[in-house]
């Protein structure tokens, strides 16, 4: 690679509030620029400064490392590289292809050996082999390489660390942090779409990659409890059409349905970040606490538009990404995206009922709140149970240890703040049911270790949760046929607007009137299919709000 295209691999972008005045340089001759040791390039509207000599210093050293990658797995690079291409490119395309090909063709000066030691890093569990390469080894080298080359940030050591993260016991929310703020440096939070100085086929992997990049980061907003890092404010990417994942003729990156798995579930992240954005920022729990009893309002008023974002989700989804569905073509990493669907629900009632806790004093609003709640938890369960082996060996995202976990933490939940004795005995039943299904699962999936962890330590904490009397000594709210029984206007306002959509014929209600009001009783039978809770959806509707 010559000093040309190395530099403008690492271009890093320059601030419009730095010491240098960007608006000048697209006024003003650059020309006699031209062989200083930091040169700039104009990209759009975006100004790129160039370090030669960094850059050239870090070349000095790819060979080498390389070389020393190459030897570490000996006559298994190409396999790897088979390997990666099947279980994880196909499902998470954020290299460029080219280098696949240049890794399985050898081409030594092509590669970035951080890039590569990734590739071979994440590919690892998959190759079967008697004696393979040493796993830790890789690891210790990659991870070395990328701490070393984030002072040289490129779009190929973004790509590594896009790949890194999805090792296991990786601590994601440190290498996060490094990655956007590499991702930064480099500009993909930019619209690049009218550069006329780069390939469309960079257009498309900086589209691909700062998408994985906002994923990485909702996500592990998500699993670790903390705020994000990329500022939405400052995010001009455009959205992905399927167009990205369109390239040379001469590279092949895999059948025509393969990018579909990635394009849903970026769009099941922007509904997320939304959830988050919405109901888990400090700003936003203050604004709930202060509304005192009437916090489960708010929130429930804020939640109809995003319920209804899921709903059609999932309604929109192509027939071969139906987890039972019989596509020859379909992706056994399926169960991530379904998996990602399930935390995405879980996180968003969550904070439902833990509000009725606090603020609901309206015995109506929580029993079809905490009936909906239900409903979630048994088909989230459910669909544990329906995993299949070619499932659990697939490739899955870096969340999906914690995200099995949230389902626990979730029966945790509804079983501490039970009302009742037949209700804790339902939710302790229906935990040791999916502790029992995951730790066989955990056999042949190690990363279902957390899971069962949690199950562990909900257990022993449950241990002091005192016993709720049985139902006859209590009284038990039921869903009023005709008005009678809401405890305040609100309900009374609830199921008014939910008979007048009934009666207009809502088509964001089930047909199927006796299936509806058994969902709201919490007598939803625990084979509810995934199609069939979405169709009777609870918040959106039978929580009709003005």
């Amino acid at each position: 690679m010559d000093i040309s295209a190395m530099s403008e691999e690492h271009a890093v972008l320059v601030g419009s509030t730095t010491e240098l005045e960007s608006s000048l340089f697209s006024i003003l001759d650059m020309s006699h620029l031209t062989g200083q040791s930091t040169s700039f390039i104009q990209r759009g509207s975006a100004l790129f400064s160039l370090d030669h000599d960094l850059a050239a210093r870090s070349q000095s050293s790819r060979l080498h490392a390389t070389r020393k990658i190459l030897s570490s797995v000996g006559f298994f690079a190409s396999n790897l590289i088979d390997v990666y291409e099947q279980h994880v490119h196909l499902n998470f395309p954020t290299v460029d292809p080219e280098f696949l090909v240049n890794a399985r063709q050898g081409n030594v000066a092509q590669l970035e050996p951080t890039l590569l030691a990734a590739i071979y890093a994440v590919a690892m569990p998959w190759l079967e082999t008697r004696d393979p390469p040493s796993a830790s080894n890789l690891d210790d080298i990659a991870f070395g390489l990328f701490t070393k080359m984030l002072r040289v940030p490129s779009l190929h050591i973004v790509q590594a660390g896009l790949l890194l993260m999805q090792r296991p016991d990786v601590d994601s929310k440190i290498l996060n942090s490094q990655l956007i703020g590499a991702a930064y440096e480099v500009g993909l939070h930019l619209d690049c779409s009218s550069w006329d100085n780069i390939t469309e086929d960079e257009k498309n992997l900086r589209r691909r990659l700062a998408w994985a990049l906002y994923m990485q980061d909702t996500w592990c907003s998500l699993i670790h409890g903390r705020p994000a890092w990329i500022d939405r404010n400052n995010w001009a990417v455009q959205d992905l059409d399927g167009s990205e994942f369109q390239i040379t003729p001469d590279i092949e990156m895999g059948t025509s349905n393969d990018h579909l798995l990635f394009l849903q579930l970026v769009n099941l992240t922007k509904i997320l970040s939304s959830i988050l954005d919405t109901f888990y920022t400090l700003k936003a729990m203050r604004e709930i606490k202060e509304c005192g009893s009437g916090g489960t309002r708010v929130i429930l008023e804020r939640a109809k538009p995003v319920q209804l974002r899921l709903k059609n989700w999932f309604a929109g989804l192509a027939p071969v990404l139906k987890l039972d569905a019989a596509e020859s073509n379909q992706t056994p990493a399926i169960g991530l995206l379904h998996l990602a669907y399930f935390a995405t629900e879980i996180t968003l009632h969550r904070c439902i009922v833990r509000s009725l806790e606090t603020c609901s004093t309206d015995a109506y609003l929580t029993h079809i709140c905490r009936s909906a709640a239900k409903t979630r938890l048994i088909s989230a369960m459910d669909f544990v149970n329906r995993l299949r082996p070619e499932h659990l060996k697939a490739f899955w995202y870096f969340p999906a240890s914690v995200s099995f976990a949230l389902i626990a933490s979730f029966g945790s939940l509804l079983l501490a703040t039970a009302s009742c004795l037949e209700e804790q005995e339902f939710y302790q039943t229906r935990l040791n049911e999916y502790r029992w299904t995951v730790s066989v699962s955990s056999r042949a999936t190690p990363f279902l270790a957390l899971a069962l962890e949690t199950l562990d330590h909900g257990e022993r904490l449950m241990k002091n949760l005192p016993s709720k009397p049985p139902s006859a000594e209590i009284t038990v709210p039921v869903m009023p046929q005709p008005l009678q029984g809401a405890t305040s206007d609100f309900g009374k306002r609830m199921h008014e607007d939910y008979s007048e959509s009934e009666d207009s014929g809502d088509d964001t209600l089930d047909d199927n009137d006796g299936q509806t009001h058994q969902i709201a009783s919490g007598l939803m039978s625990p084979s509810t299919s995934t199609e069939d809770y979405l169709d009777t959806n609870m918040v959106h509707g039978m929580i009709q709000l003005d």
